[in-house]
């Protein structure tokens, strides 16, 4: 658990700095704003999987995230993003029927599933556009 809970970690600090990043080109305020709070969504999944982390080692875990670089066109990006969420939806449910233990666990696997559903969701929005 502690070392899926620092890949995790990892995963949705790089997940809210890409989708910063994305932000800043995209291509109208809507999407902007969508992006942001995407962001804001994985920066509290990985804040809550940290919290937890602290509490289960009495160790801090941050790691450092660099800055992506965006070398692909904004809607391959989307694209990509869309099966990398709903991939995530699919992990965090897994986890979440699997924890019958750590409520506080249960309770962030649950929550960070129904936002990488709705971010699936709001990314197919954006590239129908």
């Amino acid at each position: 658990t502690i070392e899926r809970l620092e890949t995790y970690i990892k995963a949705e600090l790089g997940d809210s700095a890409l989708y910063k990043e994305l932000s800043k080109i995209a291509p109208n305020d809507e999407d902007r704003k969508l992006l942001m709070e995407f962001s804001e969504d994985e920066l509290s999944h990985a804040n809550e999987f940290k919290r937890i982390y602290t509490m289960m080692t009495r160790k801090s875990f941050n790691p450092e995230i660099e800055t992506p670089v965006i070398t692909d066109s904004f809607k391959n990006i989307l694209r990509e993003r869309v099966l990398d969420e709903s991939g995530d939806f699919r992990k965090y449910g897994e986890q979440y029927m699997q924890q019958n233990i750590n409520i506080m666990l249960k309770d962030a696997y649950y929550r960070a599933m129904v936002d990488e559903n709705v971010h699936a969701l709001r990314l197919l929005y954006m590239l129908s556009k």
